[in-house]
């Protein structure tokens, strides 16, 4: 095995094990979503005591001003546990949840669970996400998910009724911004330029996969989302 094959493959084994001790859920969402994100990261820091860390993009906290949010956010990626795709009607047909989810599972083999907020769960399912098992806003499903991703923390142990509680709480909290989302009165977002160098460089190592990685996320699915990426906002 040549150094650099030895050296890449040691860097993947030392994030491997960082994301087992320290585990991070990775909320992709759109930027337009950004309160649901908030709202998510709550519900598991809520029922967890903060035992359950989250990174979102759109968390002002999460990345320092003049850092470079593009190369923090792939840090991210390389170390989180798992990602969470909050889909919601207006962020079906964007691509950086793709292009996110993409790079976790098709070059880090990292969990993704697709999440439909709103929205019927067969228009999540679909595309690459058909090959996983993700879930809806209902109360079971939700529950479930805390708790899937609370036993990546092997001394947490959740309350059933903090969960029940905190899992209404952030029903409520959807339901109103969903609300409206729908009626019409969500202030519009300004357009962000995308640092389209940045995606074009991880489109490079993009191209280094197999045709269809370990995992089965095809590389043509996420060269394609780094492409809109780079005509699309956050």
């Amino acid at each position: 095995m040549a150094e650099s094959d030895k050296s890449k493959t040691s860097t993947e084994a030392e994030l491997l094990s960082s994301s087992a001790s320290n585990p991070l859920v990775f909320i992709s969402h759109d930027a337009r979503d950004a309160e649901l994100a908030d709202a998510f990261s709550k519900l598991l820091k809520s029922v967890s005591a903060g035992m359950i860390k989250t990174f979102r993009s759109s968390d002002k906290k999460g990345i320092d001003f003049g850092e470079e949010w593009y190369k923090r956010l792939m840090t991210q990626l390389q170390s989180t546990s798992d990602v969470v795709c909050l889909f919601t009607e207006r962020s079906l047909d964007r691509p950086w949840i793709l292009f996110e989810a993409g790079v976790a599972k098709g070059k880090l083999n990292t969990p993704v669970v697709g999440g439909a907020l709103g929205v019927p769960l067969s228009r999540v399912s679909a595309g690459p996400f058909y090959q996983f098992m993700n879930m809806d806003d209902s109360e079971g499903d939700l529950t479930k998910l805390v708790n899937q991703l609370a036993r990546r923390v092997p001394i947490l142990e959740l309350d059933s009724d903090v969960v029940k509680s905190q899992v209404a709480t952030f029903k409520a909290t959807e339901a109103a911004l969903l609300k409206k989302l729908t009626s019409g009165s969500a202030k519009a977002e300004t357009k962000e330029e995308v640092d389209e160098s940045a995606v074009a460089k991880l489109a490079e190592e993009m191209k280094a996969l197999p045709s269809v990685s370990q995992s089965g996320w095809p590389k043509s699915e996420i060269l394609s989302a780094a492409g809109a990426c780079a005509a699309s906002p956050r």
